[in-house]
């Protein structure tokens, strides 16, 4: 179902204290050290954990305090050069290559290789989305699309009925529904601070764009898709983001408050959303629309990376690494977020269909899985600071300091810059 490869993706307790920049040693020769990001799914990731500490009786501390896969890289390079470093890490699937061209990530296939029974238990979707040049360096854990979130009591009051399936009458909507001027209402709100610029990547991929060029070394967005999606970006400022713009937390929190009528977010954050929102209004989410035949929307989830070279500690974590990804571990996951399984065989597990028939937004997702692409990663040492050079020339559109074309110009030269730097 999920036709992902690492090809694609270029073309992107106590126990670990992280975020002081030192990782804390195992509590025991026989203990995993793991971290996981998103920090907002902490929770599940200790249930994971739990799971398997249930089924293994292995030790695991794991480290669930970092939000940001920029910072979660800081941290990791920094302590790598002292040999500090986790067992496994779970990060956003763009940034592997990072772990890659650093030669701190494992080769996975000798693991893979031994596992008799793979097929029968792991769809392919769950080694494609790990492979970098061919060889498997990760795992896929859990996939996630940019979505639009309607708020429906408002789409009510503006006298739609059903949520449109384009970009042009989303905005339209979103500048209808600020028009009514009701109390603190904002008519729509696209995320743009995403790390990774990923909600970037689902507009300019769903125009059939690329972030980069066929040789993966320079700028692929400079033409009519990016400045396609750019224009997206300029919509929503003028359906009342430029007004009020918050981070996507606030605007996460003023979703489920009734004020805003539209919300371009990950599916990942629709399971808090709703919980939020619970009694107030009904909501409707819907996947990015793609503008073309050729569009398509990124990957985002976490895929899980190997670290540990002493051989033990890399048979624990293989085995940590496949539970994660099993129909059991898939179970834990997906039942306790928005995610959805990498493993495409857990949809054929009775306890998930289950769950999927009683929750129709969720459902509403599985048809565009066929739709998932790369969500691809800039090379080089500057990858982490390009991404913030991006996400100020959104900001500029949003808050309409910029003209689409006026940003495209400047983020083309700035990125060509640090991708090329003298």
């Amino acid at each position: 179902m999920l036709e992902l490869t690492r090809r694609h993706f270029l073309a992107g307790s106590s126990s670990i204290l992280f975020t002081t920049g030192a990782i804390a040693p195992a509590e025991a020769a026989e203990g995993l050290r793991i971290v996981a990001l998103p920090s907002i799914f902490g929770d599940m990731f200790k249930a994971l954990r739990d799971e398997f500490v249930g089924r293994r009786n292995v030790k695991v501390g794991l480290d669930t305090s970092i939000r940001e896969d920029e910072k979660a890289i800081t941290t990791i390079l920094r302590n790598a050069v002292v040999g500090e470093i986790p067992d496994v890490l779970f990060i956003s699937p763009n940034y592997l290559r990072v772990f890659v061209d650093r030669h701190l990530a494992q080769d996975l296939d000798v693991f893979q290789r031994t596992e008799t029974d793979w097929a029968e238990n792991y769809s392919a979707a769950v080694t494609r989305i790990g492979k970098f040049k061919g060889n498997l360096d990760g795992l896929g854990f859990a996939v996630s699309m940019p979505v639009v979130l309607y708020n429906l009591d408002l789409l009510a009051r503006a006298g739609v009925n059903t949520p449109p399936d384009s970009w042009e009458d989303i905005i339209a909507l979103g500048r209808k529904i600020d028009d009514l001027r009701q109390g603190n209402v904002v008519g729509g709100f696209m995320e743009y601070d995403n790390g990774g610029n990923w909600t970037f990547h689902g507009l300019l991929n769903g125009f059939g764009g690329r972030i980069l060029a066929n040789d993966d070394r320079s700028i692929g967005f400079a033409g009519p898709e990016g400045l396609a999606a750019l224009k997206v970006l300029q919509g929503f400022g003028q359906c009342g983001q430029s007004r009020v713009d918050m981070s996507r937390d606030q605007a996460r929190q003023a979703f489920s408050a009734g004020q805003l009528g539209i919300l371009c977010t990950s599916s990942s954050s629709y399971e808090a959303i709703e919980k939020r929102s619970q009694g107030r209004f009904q909501i409707a989410m819907r996947p990015f629309p793609t503008g073309t035949q050729m569009g398509y929307l990124p990957a985002a989830g976490p895929v899980s990376i190997m670290f540990s070279n002493n051989a033990e500690q890399q048979q624990r974590s293989w085995d940590f690494m496949k539970f994660a990804s099993s129909v059991a571990g898939q179970t834990v996951m997906a039942t306790r977020t928005a995610y959805l399984p990498a493993n495409d065989l857990s949809f054929q597990d009775e306890r998930l269909k289950t769950y999927y028939s009683s929750r129709p937004n969720l459902s509403a997702l599985v048809p565009a899985l066929s739709k998932m692409g790369p969500w691809e990663a800039f090379p080089g040492e500057n990858s982490v600071k390009i991404t913030t050079v991006i996400k100020d020339h959104l900001a500029s559109v949003v808050l309409q300091k910029a003209t689409p074309q006026q940003a495209l110009e400047q983020m083309s030269r700035d990125v060509s810059d640090l991708m090329s730097p003298r």
